[in-house]
């Protein structure tokens, strides 16, 4: 190329080069915001411990069932009286239900009335899912009234409680 020439206005590798490394960084900006998000909640959680509030807890319950009376012997909750670590309690429980048309739990919460975030699991299911019985473990900061709630796809709901003794807790 001569003095006073210009190049073809075609892509360069390094252009191509800087394209890519950008998409390369967008592509991971979101992920790294997520993670940059709950870093600080943890934090936070542990800078500015949140006491347990069963007031709350029992609102939440009260706003899942909205005035719908308990169906009786809806949920089937096999869980310990005593637990000897609040770090992995063991939970499970099963909706007695036909699982086909509209007889399925559209959605069942697990609250433990006394941890600092009350719900500890949401669960969906539908159809397809042939059975809603559930096996889990969960946290517990102390020993605590655990509640199950049921949402089912026609519209009833069900409940059921048992309190839990925890020997060492868990968060926080």
């Amino acid at each position: 190329m001569k003095p006073g020439e210009s190049r073809e206005t075609g892509t360069s590798r390094r252009r191509l080069l800087g394209w890519a490394a950008g998409l390369l960084t967008l592509g991971s900006a979101p992920a790294a915001l997520a993670e940059s998000v709950r870093n600080r909640l943890a934090r936070f959680r542990q800078t500015f411990p949140t006491p347990p509030d069963p007031d709350y807890a029992e609102r939440m319950v009260a706003r899942v069932l909205r005035g719908r009376e308990p169906a009786p012997d809806l949920i089937e909750l096999d869980l310990g009286g005593i637990a000897e670590n609040g770090e992995s309690v063991p939970l499970a429980f099963d909706v007695n239900c036909a699982m086909e048309g509209s007889d399925y739990p559209a959605v069942v919460h697990i609250f433990v009335i006394d941890n600092p975030f009350p719900e500890v699991a949401r669960y969906r299911y539908g159809p397809w899912n042939g059975s809603a019985r559930t096996e889990m473990r969960m946290r517990m900061r102390q020993s605590s009234e655990v509640v199950v709630v049921a949402e089912m796809a026609d519209g009833r709901a069900g409940l059921v409680r048992k309190r839990v003794e925890v020997l060492a807790g868990a968060c926080g």
